[in-house]
């Protein structure tokens, strides 16, 4: 692989780690309200668990693919499913541009790791170090 990456691949990366700084401070914005005395401190250390968890899968996601992984575009697409998913339902309940936001982020991601430029890039296989193919 090449050292210098395309620029739609530096782009999804850099959108990508800014989906995992949302979702750690959506755990710690959960971290405050158990702290505070949740309602349902279940469900709230559950949906901490899961904001923390979701975050280090798409920040190994996001290394994956800067190292040119192709294990990486799995979980990085299937979030973006997701956020588009989440946004639109928070669009038809008023959500505003906060649900544009995560349309246009989600689809704008979605686009950058299907380019070409990013599927040639990123079409290794396996682990650390080695490629099956001659």
């Amino acid at each position: 692989m090449p050292t210098s990456r395309p620029a739609l691949l530096v782009v999804a990366c850099g959108l990508v780690l800014l989906e995992v700084l949302a979702l750690v401070a959506a755990a710690v914005s959960g971290l405050v309200v158990l702290v505070r005395g949740a309602q349902a401190p279940a469900v709230a250390a559950f949906l901490v668990v899961l904001a923390l968890a979701a975050a280090l899968l798409l920040a190994a996601a996001a290394r994956g693919l800067w190292a040119g992984r192709r294990w990486g575009r799995g979980p990085v697409l299937t979030a973006q499913v997701l956020l588009v998913v989440v946004s639109a339902t928070l669009w038809q309940s008023g959500g505003g541009a906060a649900a544009v936001a995560g349309v246009l982020l989600g689809l704008l991601v979605g686009a950058a790791v299907l380019a070409p430029s990013v599927l040639a890039a990123t079409g290794r296989a396996g682990g650390e170090g080695t490629d099956p193919r001659p």
